[in-house]
């Protein structure tokens, strides 16, 4: 008993329905990987530009004769970095990351230490454009702090 022609066409329109199907399931799931993988490494390069400024601005903050254009380059940096941050633990990037799984599955308590830090390092920012050594220091105070909350909190210690 041989298929009838209509029959094999039907079957092979199908099969090829379901091979571009799972080609295309395949491209996006890949590139939905790679995007994933692409966040991952944008926060882990924010997080230590992060680091990075805060020390030059920790350091320029004790010096009696302070370099106000590096201090306004770092500000700056460290406003852009942290407001990144706020979009870069979108749902699915969790995988291959350092964070803790409770960064996405209760993210209320990391979005508010998030928040936090974004506003400790824009009251540098404001500090740095009025000169004032005291509202910049005020900022890392608060910046500095939820840094160390949320690597207790969200950090994976692997």
């Amino acid at each position: 008993m041989s298929k009838s022609i209509t029959e094999r066409t039907v079957g092979n329109k199908a099969m090829k329905t379901m091979i571009t199907l799972l080609a295309v399931f395949g491209i996006t799931h890949t590139s939905l990987a790679q995007a994933h993988e692409e966040m991952i490494a944008a926060r882990q390069n924010a997080f230590s530009n992060i680091e990075n400024q805060t020390k030059v601005v920790s350091k320029q903050v004790k010096k009696s004769d302070i370099d106000w254009q590096a201090m306004l380059a770092a500000s700056e940096q460290l406003t852009v970095d942290s407001t990144m941050l706020s979009n870069a633990f979108e749902t699915g990037s969790q995988e291959g990351s350092k964070a803790k799984e409770s960064v996405w599955s209760k993210p209320e308590k990391f979005n508010r230490l998030l928040a936090e830090m974004q506003q400790g390092y824009k009251q540098v920012a404001e500090g740095v454009d009025k000169q004032s050594i005291d509202e910049v220091q005020r900022g890392l105070k608060v910046a500095e702090s939820t840094c160390k909350s949320c690597h207790r909190s969200y950090r994976s210690r692997w």
